[in-house]
């Protein structure tokens, strides 16, 4: 199962990808630990053809290409990366691809995937919407993101899906009645806003302190391309925990002054792991014997979270309970909640020229930037 997509329309799916299934999952599904389940690729989202290249020589070498079927993920159909990507992919699917193919995509005449279908060029294994009115990055929810987690739920489904939209509406439901001294949103909203506006911070380290990455792509794309308006917004380095603590902790300490630190964890690592009792281990590591995997994790943060507050770098952590579909659905949906609050805080749903509201376009939920590169690259050709 091919993933073809490139920002939003391409992160999402990787994240929950990332997540919530097992860190190997394509080698568990070749070894036939996982049945039931397809392995899963992803690409699109460049015109360097190194990984698509590569993607091709495997399928082929493998003898699964006929056994392969693709999402292409774009809502008018003309994303550059994304079409062409699909277009040599289809080619080497054969006359049939559309078959086999899913069109993630605009359900109107604007999208050429759908047209492609109206007017009778084939028809496509399924045409499913990129919603309207919803920015790629604040799509993870619809099917831009969950069929993906739907095609590779080991057991059924819709119960996946059910339990991830049950965190989804709490998490939303809860931003809407909860007061702001308790309202995770706000606060962290309330944050990142005193940080920039008051304390004159200018980047916000987004430190995820489990093992993922991809996260952090989500936020940063999320954070950038929706607050980073009108020459504001804090710009975004993410990095994971511990993993940062060895390549960007000096800077943050010793560098410029210029940066927030907002910490993510699970409250519950759901793993016991052990360092062994009997493990020939001495000197400083000798404390480490017989402790979980998981309580160090908690160590580790907790003291680079004291250590920062002790130099007076301000940071914040955000729990949630678990890396479970729930969790991480609500998590994702606290995360575009804040990104709306802040938007109002730099009074990006006002009319910067006279004051008005902003009724239908307010800056937060617009990236007119990114018009530039796609004029000039057509320019270049």
């Amino acid at each position: 199962f091919v993933v073809v997509g490139i920002g939003g329309s391409d992160l999402g799916g990787r994240t929950l990808h990332d997540l919530l299934n097992h860190p190997y999952h394509n080698e568990m599904v070749i070894g036939g630990q996982l049945q039931g389940v397809p392995e899963v690729y992803f690409t699109g989202d460049t015109f360097d053809p190194l990984r698509l290249r590569g993607l091709l020589d495997m399928l082929k070498s493998r003898g699964i290409l006929e056994q392969t079927y693709l999402n292409i993920v774009s809502k008018s159909g003309t994303t550059a990366e994304t079409a062409l990507a699909g277009m040599v992919l289809a080619d080497a699917l054969g006359k049939d691809w559309m078959s086999r193919t899913v069109a993630t995509t605009g359900l109107n005449e604007k999208s050429l995937l759908f047209k492609m279908e109206q007017q009778g060029q084939g028809k496509f294994m399924a045409l499913l919407p990129v919603p309207d009115g919803v920015g790629g990055r604040f799509s993870f929810a619809s099917p831009v993101g969950v069929l993906l987690l739907a095609v590779t739920a080991p057991g059924d489904p819709l119960t996946s899906l059910q339990e991830a939209y049950q965190g989804y509406a709490a998490a939303h439901d809860a931003f809407l009645s909860q007061p702001v001294a308790k309202n995770p949103a706000y606060q962290i909203a309330k944050f990142l806003h005193g940080a920039e506006a008051f304390n004159k911070k200018s980047t916000v380290v987004f430190y995820p302190y489990f093992d993922n990455r991809k996260l952090g792509d989500w936020f940063l794309q999320l954070y950038s391309e929706s607050v980073q308006e009108r020459a504001g917004g804090l710009n975004v380095i993410a990095v994971t925990g511990p993993t940062g603590n060895h390549s960007l902790l000096n800077g943050i300490v010793n560098g410029p002054r210029d940066k927030v630190v907002l910490f993510l964890s699970p409250s519950d690592f759901c793993d016991s792991m052990t360092v062994p009792a009997e493990a020939p281990l001495e000197g400083s590591l000798k404390i480490f014997e017989g402790k979980t995997l998981a309580e160090l994790q908690k160590a580790s943060m907790k003291g680079t979270s004291l250590d920062f507050t002790y130099r007076s770098i301000p940071n914040a952590t955000l729990y949630f309970p678990k890396r479970d579909a729930s969790s991480v659905f609500a998590l994702m949906r606290i995360l575009m909640d804040m990104v709306a609050v802040k938007g109002r805080l730099q009074s990006l749903h006002l009319n910067p020229m006279n004051g008005e509201r902003l009724i239908n376009n307010e800056d937060t939920y617009i990236q007119n930037g990114v018009e530039g590169y796609k004029q000039r690259m057509r320019e270049s050709i």
